[in-house]
């Protein structure tokens, strides 16, 4: 049943996925392209906007590739809340159990050579992982055609020189400080939409 393997999916990256909703990333392509749940594509728009709504990153994306999922079902409506709550619930379950354990643990493990070892062993995986995610979008949006499985001239041709301006020029932005401060990440992504609508929209300028 397709709820079921929804639930396993992102039960098993609930519990391996260390070092937050990006880390997550690489898990959720593997899984979406190997059941055909959704493009690559579709999956891009998903991440900008889980990103771009409120709460956290990775219940965000859970919840939206559960509704695609459960959509897709002879349920349809029901069918996609039910797909967002599976999904949703699995992928935050293992970290609720594992909180409780380590809390109830905290003080005798803390201070542990063995715990403290793995935690420092984890983190460069952890920063991969996420510069994996990070390239791997970046790839889709400014070379859609672009694959490392097939290195051709061919994959260049659409090479989107508009995204990629508007990413060295939002990038810039995050780090300007105004008044000792630097601009709040919700006027980026509110003043990107814009932006995008505009570039994209009003002009048509192709992606």
């Amino acid at each position: 049943m397709i709820y079921l393997t929804l639930f396993w999916e992102y039960f098993k990256i609930g519990l391996f996925t260390i070092g937050g909703g990006y880390a997550m990333l690489p898990f959720v392509t593997q899984i979406v392209t190997k059941h055909n749940w959704m493009s690559e594509q579709q999956l891009i728009e998903f991440i900008g906007i889980a990103e771009s709504t409120p709460g956290p990153f990775a219940i965000n994306l859970a919840t939206f590739v559960g509704n695609v999922v459960g959509s897709g079902t002879s349920l349809g409506v029901f069918g996609g809340i039910l797909g967002s709550l599976v999904a949703t619930v699995a992928v935050v379950l293992p970290s609720l159990i594992i909180i409780i354990v380590v809390t109830l643990a905290f003080e005798k493990f803390k201070r542990n050579k063995f715990v403290q070892g793995a935690l420092k062993g984890i983190r460069p995986v952890v920063v991969g992982l996420i510069l994996s995610s990070v390239l791997t979008v970046a790839f889709k949006v400014i070379l859609p055609d672009f694959s490392f499985k097939n290195l051709t001239g061919s994959g260049f041709d659409k090479f989107n020189w508009v995204s990629m301006i508007l990413i060295f020029v939002f990038a810039a932005l995050s780090q300007i400080r105004i008044k000792g401060k630097k601009i709040h990440p919700i006027y980026l992504i509110l003043s990107s939409a814009v932006v995008g609508v505009v570039v994209f929209g009003v002009f048509g300028i192709a992606q």
